[in-house]
């Protein structure tokens, strides 16, 4: 079976990562320690943790082996550093998922794809898609300590302990994972299995040697070995290589000790030593290789035996593992591979550099860039390097693979961008949408110095200009894109995606000047570009500010659906980025604006950390801004100052003193509808100065209906002003009418209203009120009038008994007229849990059944025969329990009464 996977993905990863090693014909089974794995009581996560050479891969074969006995779909993911990489790990997992479809003959269920706009996390996707196979799963991580990166560590924590028990999670690592174990461990969900536990017993040492039929060793010998290793086992298989040597039998004899490293030395060195030359040659020689097969050795060594010498070494059990695929890969165990290569550098240097040399060109020739730059790097090939890196750049910012871009930048030589202008560009685009101010500043007058030059890697002006959205400089960004060749998509991916940023950079900008029209047209040729490229986080740019437009014109109901589909479109599913990030940021406001505030802050706390760590300016502040209000409509005073403490924190954070700004000005709006207009006054005289605040021409989407002008003007409103209130909403309605902000129009003619009844000007007050209403009507803004306080809530009631309230077609002003007042009229409720709101409606005996064998994890077909029903009556009864529960898929009312079941034991 083909596993679906979200269009515009990264590639799938080597297979090697994704291949288990085949286990050591000496390994010795661990009965008691699978024993413990596969009891009635086996726990769903299972670690095995210890330093290197405990035998923590060979038992998780083990365990694989059994797991694949008991009839579980497996899966193997061998971990490193590039990981880190969330883009690169997501993109192994679509690889794991590829794989177990295809031992399985089960058809996808569409019970776990989502409805249409339905947002769903990463985490179910994919635990969605495993369900689908039908079939219970093992997963197995291996060196799972390589991961630091807290996003790449948040995504694997989500996924383990939100995983539902037919999905066994076997994990190795150095360290205990911080991947929720505590909370898994106190609720018996996770065993794990410590460096004392892996160490082998005597009985299991003996039986190492025990296999071995050359060897012969006595219990004084065993006795010894026992001591020296402490049950280490990498120490106990090197003893079983190094018994043919007088010296090792003579120091079991001797009772010669040490601690255990320094026996694995001493050991490795003389199974070293009893190796023939040629097989010496070949161990130390292709020790720096972190895989190899015979065609790679061959070539990097000059000789063609390379294949019968791997087999050789396998047989005999010298740290050389076979990777369970068809083409003959190889590795080495760290600990040997380690010590093979300090041997290598300390008596052979001047052969270091050219079996790397030989390497780089082997692995470049095949197209595995990222093994080609290590070795060129490892060779001191600087050129070279470059030229590699730059080369597989042009597929790794269309990726979004930004985080490798950046491990890879800090091993190039100092002046790799000055070298080679293309590497500018592409480190350049990288820093920028990884928000990294420090490391993209020295790179900006290496760009500036290329502007002149027709580069074929890459184009300084599009990087720059989106280093200055970055900067909040978005008339310097308007000027570098002008000066840019508006050229047709080209065959070169890397150009269309800068084409796609391009005319991205041209819609943002066009927004902020009120010209929608060609905002939108530029807009829609960065999407273009984008999917011709695969680059979705450019597209989700496109797509945000698709949406951000639509607000602006009045249209809200289509820029919620718009929005809501592009989030949920699968392929965004998998994304993770500063684009995806926005586009949740612009969601959360837009539902807002609507009065879908269980929704917003459900989406705000789904997508927190994401924001977090990869909102820009205004992003962040329509967000939180959003949020926080939400918080004081509840009543949650503390949270929604909290709140805004955290997106000012960001603000700094990010070097944004315009947001600064703007979240302080918040705090003023906060204190004005409070009515404690001396406090706000005071708070006000302390605002975070920035020159670069919205005018007539530019205003930027966080400033259209709450930036700094509108705060002075309510400000003046509260402050006994209204004379001069007016004279600058009257400024800023000609401009916004003229340029077609109806969002901005909204909010400035609820002030107006305001100040006319300030001034005892109630005919004005309720025309400036009535034009508000019938400007809002079409597209039901509900949130820009409640934001203004009790004051406007009572103008709305007067305003309701008014004949200007009932105009001749003004059905949908009278409506939403109706609705503001019923809503200003309520006190706010408390956010019900999603259990609490399916109680307000029960369910039926049937529905409760049918739930029942949900949370179990039964599918439709499985249901019906159960209860003797049709499918088509099923999927009635499940669309009935979804609706009750205010739930959209499976995963989200099983985890429902998963924690209903929690919080009443």
């Amino acid at each position: 079976m083909k596993i679906a996977v979200p269009a515009g993905f990264a590639p799938l990863p080597l297979n090697h990562k994704i291949l288990p090693p085949r286990a050591h014909r000496h390994a010795v089974e661990r009965s008691a320690l699978l024993a413990r794995l596969f009891g009635e009581a086996a726990a769903r996560v299972v670690v095995f943790q210890g330093p290197a050479g405990h035998g923590k891969t060979s038992l998780m074969l083990q365990a694989r082996a059994a797991s694949a006995s008991g009839g579980a779909l497996t899966g193997w993911l061998s971990l490193d550093e590039s990981d880190n990489d969330i883009r690169r790990l997501l993109g192994h997992l679509q690889a794991l998922l590829t794989v177990l479809g295809s031992q399985s003959p089960t058809a996808p269920n569409e019970d776990y794809a989502g409805s249409a706009g339905t947002i769903t996390p990463r985490s179910d996707w994919l635990i969605g898609r495993l369900l689908e196979l039908g079939r219970p799963v093992a997963l197995f991580l291996d060196d799972l300590h390589a991961i630091t990166d807290p996003g790449a560590l948040r995504l694997l924590r989500e996924l383990i302990t939100n995983a539902p028990d037919r999905i066994r999670w076997f994990l190795a690592s150095r360290i205990v994972p911080e991947v929720g174990l505590p909370r898994l461990v106190v609720g018996d969900e996770a065993l794990v299995v410590s460096a004392e536990d892996l160490r082998f017993s005597r009985e299991e040492m003996r039986h190492v040697f025990d296999t071995d039929r050359g060897l012969s060793v006595s219990d004084t010998e065993l006795e010894a070995i026992f001591s020296g290793t402490e049950g280490w086992p990498a120490a106990v298989q090197l003893y079983r290589l190094a018994l043919g040597s007088a010296s090792v039998r003579h120091s079991l004899a001797s009772g010669r000790g040490g601690a255990p490293r320094e026996v694995a030395d001493y050991l490795a060195e003389n199974v070293l030593g009893q190796q023939a030359p040629p097989v010496q040659d070949f161990l130390l020689q292709t020790s720096v290789l972190s895989r190899m097969s015979a065609a790679l050795c061959d070539d990097v060594l000059g000789r063609s035996d390379a294949q019968e010498m791997l087999a050789s070494l396998e047989r005999d059990g010298l740290f050389v593992r076979r990777l369970e695929s068809g083409e003959g890969w190889f590795t080495y165990h760290a600990i040997f591979a380690n010590f093979l290569q300090e041997q290598l550098a300390r008596a052979q240097p001047e052969r270091l550099a050219a079996v790397h040399r030989r390497a780089a060109a082997w692995f470049e020739s095949q197209g595995h860039l990222e093994e080609a730059l290590h070795h060129h790097l490892s060779a001191g090939d600087d050129d070279r390097a470059c030229e590699v890196f730059d080369r597989w750049s042009d597929a790794l910012v269309p990726d979004g693979h930004f985080a490798t871009v950046d491990r890879w930048s800090h091993r190039l030589p100092a002046d790799a961008a000055s070298r080679r202008p293309g590497i500018a560009v592409k480190l350049a685009w990288a820093f920028t949408f990884l928000i990294r101010h420090e490391q993209l500043a020295p790179l900006l007058p290496v760009l500036r110095t290329n502007l002149a030059r027709r580069l074929v890697e890459g184009d300084p002006r599009l990087a720059l200009s989106m280093a200055a959205i970055l900067q909040d400089d978005p008339a310097r960004a308007l000027d570098y894109v002008a000066h840019t060749e508006h050229r047709e998509p080209t065959s070169n991916r890397f150009r269309n995606f800068e084409l796609a940023a391009g005319h991205n950079v041209r819609g943002f900008v066009g927004m902020m000047r009120g010209e929608f029209g060609p905002a939108l047209h530029s807009l829609a040729q960065g999407r273009s570009l984008s999917e011709q490229s695969n680059a979705t986080f450019t597209l989700a740019y496109s797509l945000v500010h698709s949406g951000l437009t639509l607000v602006a014109q009045g249209q809200l109901p289509e820029a919620v659906e718009h929005l809501r589909g592009a989030i949920s479109d699968r392929r965004m599913v998998l994304e993770e980025s500063v684009s995806k990030a926005c586009l949740a940021c612009a969601l959360v406001m837009a539902l807002y604006e609507a009065d879908q505030t269980g929704d917003a802050l459900a989406l705000f706390e789904q997508f927190h950390d994401m924001i977090v760590e990869a909102s820009l300016h205004d992003y962040l502040v329509v967000c939180y801004r959003a949020v926080a209000r939400i918080r004081d409509q509840r009543g949650e005073l503390a949270l929604a100052l909290e709140t805004l403490e955290e997106a000012e924190r960001l603000s700094y954070n990010g070097r944004w003193p315009r947001a600064v700004q703007l979240i302080q000005g918040e705090r003023v709006r906060r204190e004005l509808v409070a009515g404690r207009v001396d406090r706000a006054q005071t708070l006000a005289t302390r605002l975070h100065p920035d020159g670069r605040s919205d005018t007539d021409d530019w205003v930027r989407f966080s400033e259209e209906t709450d930036g700094p002008r509108i705060g002075r003007i309510r400000l003046d409103l509260h402050g006994g002003r209204a004379v001069q209130a007016l004279d600058e909403i009257g400024a800023c309605l000609a401009a916004a009418q003229r340029q077609g902000r109806v969002h901005r129009q909204i909010r400035l003619q609820t002030l107006a209203a305001l100040a006319h009844q300030s001034l005892g000007q109630t005919r004005p007050a309720h025309r400036c009120l009535q034009l508000a209403l019938e400007l809002a009507a079409p597209g039901r803004y509900v949130r820009m009038f409640l934001d203004e306080g009790p004051a406007l809530a009572a103008l709305l009631r007067a305003h309701a008994n008014l004949p200007a309230a009932a105009p001749e077609n003004g059905a949908e002003a009278r409506n939403l007229l109706g609705r503001l007042i019923e809503i200003s009229g309520t006190e706010p409720a408390p956010a019900d849990t999603p259990w609490r709101a399916a109680a307000l409606e029960p369910l039926t005996k049937r529905e409760h059944k049918v739930l029942a064998m949900l949370v179990d994890y039964l599918s439709n077909e499985e249901i019906a025969s159960a209860l003797c029903v049709s499918r088509d009556t099923v999927k009635f009864h499940v669309r009935n329990i979804y609706s009750k529960l205010g739930v959209k898929t499976r995963l989200e009312a099983i985890r429902i009464v998963k924690t209903a079941e929690t919080s009443s034991r």
